[in-house]
């Protein structure tokens, strides 16, 4: 099977060099470094430190990787792989000269030899669901130490790889080690692998700190996080006379930046004026898009109340709950979140999320919420609680990082 898809792989190279010149046009890649998918460098690299190779393929992903980060970058050189322009830009504003960033080449084996010849990669710390054949079989060939980090296959992919398993589990036999997501990754991993795999707990959820009090002013302000197509417009339809009646602030945050120009229609037509974040510009019954990277925490810090969105729509999956919990913040979720299924159970249990059945239900519990300070405040409060326990077990990592790189 790995052999039909390396020759596959390598027919395919005319119509991916043309995709990527396709996706240079619409803006989707890096025109000045677009040879990194081709395995070749555009940075020189210092020979006097081991690497540490961490792939991630999206922003949250690599966010995970931080305390990692923060541990070992004056020790090693810390070479970090992903896939999209705005990953890229975040690394870059906020982590500077602290890491060498590449984007991952394209998963051909004569572009994954290329880059494995030049960066010699001591440790590689592979991260999430992003499985690359062409790329784990040389990492294997070449006998290099490779820890797979937050494994994870959701139920539909599971159905999907049972047909070709040998080959889910001859690429999966490049890791040295395997760390399930959850305990429920870990059966699904293990149902099709035969192979040892451990959990230690979600690195999405490991912090450096917590966070031991948050003061809210309750000042009517809410964030709509991470929402994908279609979840603002019905969010904002439902919500839109309690916005006026409360004369709530509301943030908003998107998912996918690329999508703002067209959210701003929709909720033009919703009859709200909209406003970007970066342009600094606050107007009455404003709607404020946020549309800078990083600034999520800081206004998760001012909010009463977050919608977390990726949830309201199926085959998505939903988001972590655990960064608006860290800051006090009430959390309203729909049920569509197979990725973080146990995390939910668990909040709902400790009263620390409210998780409800369809958009019309969220604008019900929002004023429920409103019009009773003592049960969000108690809610905001058991976020809190929730968010400063233990979820990961970072010394076992750290022990295993320590023990493996060459």
């Amino acid at each position: 099977m790995l052999r039909i898809y390396q020759i596959l792989s390598t027919l395919l190279i005319p119509v991916i060099i043309f995709n990527i010149f396709i996706r240079i046009y619409r803006k989707k890649e890096d025109r000045l470094r677009f040879i990194e998918r081709f395995g070749k460098p555009t940075v020189k690299k210092n020979t006097e430190k081991k690497i540490l190779w961490i792939h991630a393929a999206s922003i949250g992903e690599f966010k995970s990787s931080d305390l990692i980060i923060e541990r070992y970058h004056k020790v090693f050189d810390i070479l970090v792989t992903t896939t999209t322009k705005s990953s890229a830009e975040y690394i870059k504003e906020f982590y500077k000269n602290k890491i060498i960033h590449q984007y991952i080449p394209f998963d051909v084996s004569l572009w994954c030899s290329r880059f494995l010849n030049f960066w010699k990669p001591n440790l590689i710390l592979w991260i999430e669901s992003d499985i690359w054949p062409n790329m784990l079989n040389k990492i294997r060939v070449k006998n290099i130490n490779c820890l797979y980090l937050n494994a994870r296959i959701s139920p539909t992919s599971f159905k999907k790889w049972k047909s070709t398993k040998n080959f889910y589990r001859n690429s999966l036999k490049s890791f040295n080690k395997i760390f399930a997501q959850s305990k429920d990754d870990k059966k699904r991993i293990q149902e099709l692998t035969n192979l040892q795999i451990d959990y230690i707990g979600n690195l999405k959820l490991a912090k450096n700190k917590n966070n031991s009090s948050i003061n809210k002013d309750q000042s009517n302000t809410i964030m709509i996080a991470s929402t994908h197509s279609n979840e603002e417009k019905e969010i904002i339809k439902c919500i839109k006379k309690t916005i006026h009646e409360f004369n709530l602030k509301i943030y908003l945050a998107p998912r996918h930046p690329e999508r703002i120009g067209t959210i701003k229609q929709e909720l033009n037509k919703e009859g709200f004026n909209i406003s970007l974040e970066s342009k600094k510009e606050i107007e009455e019954n404003n709607i404020v898009i946020i549309d800078s990277f990083g600034k999520l925490d800081q206004y998760f810090k001012i909010s009463d109340l977050v919608i977390l969105g990726g949830s309201f729509l199926k085959n998505i999956g939903g988001h972590n709950p655990i960064e608006p919990a860290s800051y006090g913040c009430a959390i309203i979720s729909g049920n569509y979140v197979d990725n973080w299924t146990n995390i939910y159970e668990d909040m709902v249990k400790a009263n620390s999320c409210i998780m409800v059945n369809k958009f019309e239900d969220i604008d019900i519990k929002m004023k429920e919420l409103l019009n009773n300070n003592l049960e969000i405040k108690k809610i905001q409060a058991n976020a809190l609680e929730f968010s400063n326990r233990s979820f990961f077990e970072k010394e076992k990592l750290f022990k295993d990082i320590e023990k493996y790189i060459n």
